[in-house]
């Protein structure tokens, strides 16, 4: 082992709800760029292993989401983030934004206010607001105010191999989703199913892109569905019950932040609730999300919906990583996932 390290990286990690979020505080450089969208381009060209290095075993885990946490570049910011996940730099992630919330105040980095502190988040999404309870001095729920979202697709019917014709619905809440119904196609949606649930979705994406046109209408650059979003009536804690499989393959462990933004948009377009009506959305360990639309405009006959969705980030650790120029490992590793390029992000 040497003494000296290629790289020594601060982090704050938290779970959301049972998902991580590894919120990157120091060691990292700004990336050169005037917007965030070209900080995020010229990470994805030229340090993409920091993404992989924090993400992938041995130091990360299938569901390992990180954060890079920036300078505001826009004005009305108090933050600007990047965000890495397994196989893409995203334009948005709920539980990792209530997540980066929570660290920021659990750190010091935003002095707690109560009962409501406020941080504004400029993602590569847009701007999202994060109003976080604070309670003689402990830091407690997060009600994410999420970047509009929209059905896109209603009634579709997909073919896809050994399931035949299915039904599928899509919709964004920050990211595409396709919406499946697990009760209609026999699937168990609970944890003990993941493996199934991830053959199925790798079968069902492709298809998703290949037979329906995926762009949105008002930022074409974000033209791709790579999540499956299983959902079922059969509830234990919540109204709605749903897990969400993430590329390349992975179960989200909480409700989704941006998943139930686009089921909001979904129920509210449907006439299934009307604004400010709170509903609980039961992800596959049985924790919920809080999520109300509190806003909504059409255009061009496309109705935006303004969700927010409430939930709990718990601070699990302080790390330091580092990588040993020796380590035969230097971008980390994964099993059972293809190995593959990522996609350039969105612009």
């Amino acid at each position: 082992m040497s003494i000296r390290f290629n790289r020594v990286i601060h982090t704050i990690d938290s779970h959301t709800e049972g998902n991580p979020t590894r919120v990157i505080t120091g060691g990292v450089p700004i990336p050169p760029g005037k917007s965030l969208l070209d900080k995020r381009e010229w990470l994805w060209r030229h340090d993409d292993g920091l993404r992989r290095l924090l993400n992938f075993e041995p130091r990360g885990s299938a569901m390992m989401c990180s954060v890079l946490l920036l300078p505001p570049v826009a004005e009305e910011a108090d933050f600007s983030v990047v965000i890495m996940e397994q196989d893409e730099y995203v334009p948005m992630c709920g539980h990792c934004m209530i997540g980066t919330a929570t660290t920021v105040l659990a750190n010091g980095m935003v002095p707690a206010v109560e009962p409501v502190t406020t941080v504004t988040f400029e993602t590569p999404g847009g701007l999202v607001r994060c109003d976080v309870s604070v309670e003689d001095g402990n830091i407690g729920a997060v009600a994410l105010t999420n970047v509009p979202s929209f059905v896109l697709h209603q009634g579709k019917t997909l073919t896809v191999p050994e399931l035949g014709e299915i039904g599928v619905d899509v919709a964004y809440g920050g990211d595409f989703y396709a919406y499946i119904d697990a009760d209609a196609i026999g699937l168990d949606i609970g944890p003990q199913n993941d493996a199934e649930m991830i053959r199925l979705a790798n079968l069902i994406i492709p298809a998703v892109n290949q037979q329906l046109e995926i762009r949105h209408p008002e930022r074409p650059d974000i033209n791709r569905c790579y999540q499956t979003f299983y959902h079922s009536r059969n509830t234990t804690t919540g109204d709605y019950r749903q897990t969400i499989i993430a590329p390349p393959g992975a179960l989200d462990r909480s409700p989704c932040g941006t998943g139930t933004s686009s089921r909001i948009a979904m129920l509210l377009t449907r006439q299934e609730i009307g604004l400010g009506e709170t509903r609980s959305f039961e992800g596959p360990l049985g924790t919920v999300f809080q999520g109300e639309a509190v806003d909504s405009q059409e255009r061009d006959g496309i109705l935006y919906v303004t969700p927010k969705v409430s939930g709990r980030a718990y601070v699990t650790g302080f790390h330091q990583f580092v990588l040993d120029p020796e380590d035969p490992l230097p971008q980390g590793f994964r099993f059972g996932a293809p190995p593959r390029d990522v996609p350039m992000p969105s612009r």
